[in-house]
């Protein structure tokens, strides 16, 4: 299928309904994984660990939480393609959109 034009606008969607449970799925674990790393993060300071080790696990926690901040925005850009595919306002779902990568801009 060519890339571009309405089919492949609507291939694309019929694609991104299906996808959306194995991101949930794989969010909710990436979001386990960061639990995990923010109670290691305690235990740490608990601990009294040296303070540059503490650091590197905050870094490595930012950035888990990071990439879940991108894949909402990637995942916001598609369903905003989908709804105006399927009749929804283009200037409702852009202002969505932009609500949302105001957000992430914050976050990074």
């Amino acid at each position: 299928m060519p890339y571009g034009g309405i089919s492949y606008i609507k291939e694309r969607c019929s694609q991104m309904t299906h996808s959306q449970e194995h991101r949930t799925d794989s969010l909710v674990k990436r979001l386990n994984r960061i639990e995990g790393q923010v109670a290691g993060i305690k235990k740490m300071i608990i601990e009294e660990k040296e303070y540059a080790d503490v650091i590197i696990q905050l870094n490595s926690t930012r950035s888990a939480i990071q990439k879940i901040s991108h894949i909402l925005l990637e995942a916001q850009a598609e369903h905003a393609l989908m709804h105006v595919s399927e009749g929804a306002d283009l200037d409702d779902e852009m202002k969505k959109l932009q609500k949302v990568i105001s957000q992430y801009n914050k976050m990074n």
